[in-house]
């Protein structure tokens, strides 16, 4: 019980902040073509990533996707290559963006490894109190599809080393660990700079081996 009291406080903190995000009315078509010229080579212009370190982002929910692209905008979300591509976009256009892939038809999930999913799964739906790690289930659902209203991602079926990468970044920045560059951490899921977000607390508690059987893991859900 206390482990769910937790999960479910860390998720109310983070959800006053995150339901407050408003997308402009957007142009699916005008996206597109923004997208075609932009954002394809690396997310597919049906949003599936031909890449696996670039998150997949068809049928993402709208309001995480433009809070993330407005975050590279601003530079509170840091990644060289992303705050290039979209420098000369304007807001208008990042939401355009936002809408037309999330409008597209979800992407398909991968496997995970039998050997390690129960063991996965124990951490992903009620996290491990002896340590301290708090469940994603909390949040994201069971079945890993977000929570659209709170622009909580959707994460089944995402590129497990996306995942990692990204977890990773949490938890260097919610550990504060020494890193060579900004780049090397990640603060975005706080409400401003300064403040420790949800997933840096969470992050902070994983291992290397809980953030590799995790992605693998929620690679698989659906």
């Amino acid at each position: 019980m206390k482990k769910l009291i937790a999960a479910a406080s860390l998720c109310v903190a983070s959800f006053s902040v995150q339901a407050v995000i408003t997308v402009p009315e957007y142009d699916a078509n005008a996206g597109k073509q923004i997208v075609e010229t932009v954002c394809a080579a690396c997310h597919g212009m049906n949003g599936i990533s031909p890449v696996p370190s670039q998150p997949n982002l068809g049928g993402q929910n709208i309001k995480y996707i433009y809070k993330q692209l407005i975050d590279y905008k601003t530079g509170y979300r840091k990644n060289g290559i992303m705050q290039s591509q979209i420098a000369n976009l304007s807001q208008q256009d990042l939401a355009n963006v936002s809408g037309y892939y999330s409008e597209q038809p979800v992407w398909n999930v991968g496997f995970a490894d039998p050997a390690t999913t129960e063991e996965a799964t124990k951490i992903y739906l009620g996290g491990q109190k002896s340590r301290g790690v708090i469940g994603c289930a909390g949040c994201h659902g069971p079945d890993a599809a977000g929570n659209d209203f709170a622009a909580f991602p959707r994460l089944g079926g995402q590129h497990a080393e996306y995942i990692a990468t990204q977890l990773k970044l949490f938890r260097a920045a919610g550990r504060e660990d020494d890193i060579a560059s900004d780049d090397q951490k990640r603060i975005n899921d706080a409400a401003k700079e300064g403040e420790m977000g949800m997933m840096q607390t969470v992050a902070a508690r994983l291992s290397d081996r809980d953030i590799r059987i995790l992605s693998d893991y929620i690679s698989a859900i659906h």
